[in-house]
């Protein structure tokens, strides 16, 4: 690998001068800049970020921080991230905290090392200590998706609660009264919100919210819909639908359907939460609660980019709407509950 020195005696000048270009300070001429460039193609010379980051007291590093890699709202999260943060010459971390504070800490520590210049940062929510770490070493940090309220920085969020509502009441429109909701580890913000506008929904309908039909859990969430959808479908008097407050559990949940042999719609409504890729290609194609998800990575890079520029700037909360997308997944409940026929 060649050296700043080799560089320097390909362009014939100075080591200093090499150095002016590399990190672009100082005044060099055209000709000479023209030169080293040259000189650093010609003998594949590429500087270390790392160090030239250093000597600017910046790294052009954001490292992002997320619950679950393999779930698909977070990985297109990242995706919006990344390509925003590309487009601007920002390298990304992307670090998974597997729903784990302690790996999540252990993350944290890491990014400081790094001395990345910000973070995108879904906390797991189980350990607000996490993000008070972030705060004390002064990095800007964008909280998306899961709030923790204790603290004042920017954030990016879906209106989850009425979302919920939404898709709540779309079932209870179409005349289902035994409704099953599955949800995912209540620690985090964004289910609690989910949940909050479950029950509203409910209550404005004037129904009660089963406690037998009402199962959360910390399982991976194809796994959580798959094993507690078997649990409710084979109960002497089942769910006429079930809203899966994510898609991941919608989808365990629709296999869990065609593995007992029952017909969706026409056996069972099942409703989702996020608009993954996935809800289009799923059979039935998925009725949900979308998330505009590209949006809420692309905003949360912006306002992370402009504190960066500005740490002084007032901090700014977003909070992005849901919408119902209906597709195939659910039908009317008189069309397949013998007891409303």
């Amino acid at each position: 690998m060649a050296t700043i020195k080799q560089v320097a005696e390909r362009a014939q000048v100075s080591v200093a001068t090499v150095s002016r270009v590399i990190n672009e300070t100082g005044l060099v001429s055209p000709d000479l800049e023209q030169r080293v460039r040259a000189a650093m193609e010609d003998l594949n010379y590429y500087p270390s970020a790392l160090g030239r980051g250093l000597r600017r007291s910046e790294t052009m590093t954001i490292g992002v921080l997320i619950p679950e890699l393999d779930q698909p709202f977070f990985s297109a999260l990242v995706s919006s991230v990344e390509s925003a943060l590309f487009r601007q010459d920002y390298r990304t971390l992307v670090c998974s905290a597997e729903e784990d504070p302690a790996r999540e800490a252990a993350y944290i520590q890491i990014l400081l090392q790094q001395r990345v210049d910000g973070v995108i940062y879904v906390p797991t929510g189980q350990q607000a200590g996490n993000v008070s770490k972030l705060r004390k070493s002064s990095v800007p940090v964008v909280l998306v998706d899961r709030d923790v309220s204790t603290y004042q920085v920017d954030k990016v969020m879906c209106d989850n609660e009425s979302g919920a509502y939404e898709g709540m009441s779309h079932l209870i429109k179409q005349g289902h009264r035994r409704i099953g909701v599955i949800g995912g580890p209540d620690y985090s913000f964004a289910i609690l919100r989910r949940m909050a506008g479950v029950r509203r929904a409910l209550a404005d309908a004037a129904m009660p919210l089963n406690s037998q039909f009402l199962i959360m859990g910390t399982l991976q969430q194809f796994e959580l819909g798959y094993q507690t959808a078997m649990h409710l479908l084979t109960q002497p008097e089942r769910p006429t639908a079930i809203f899966a407050l994510t898609d991941m559990i919608a989808i365990g949940v629709l296999h869990t359907a065609s593995r007992l042999g029952l017909h969706l719609p026409g056996d069972l409504s099942v409703m989702g939460f996020d608009d993954i890729p996935l809800a289009t290609y799923s059979i039935p194609e998925l009725t949900t609660v979308a998330q505009p998800i590209y949006e809420m990575g692309a905003l949360a890079t912006k306002l992370l980019l402009a504190r960066l520029h500005d740490h002084d700037r007032p901090y700014e909360q977003h909070i992005l709407d849901a919408r119902l997308v209906v597709r195939n997944s659910v039908a009317g409940a008189a069309t397949h509950d013998p007891l409303l026929k």
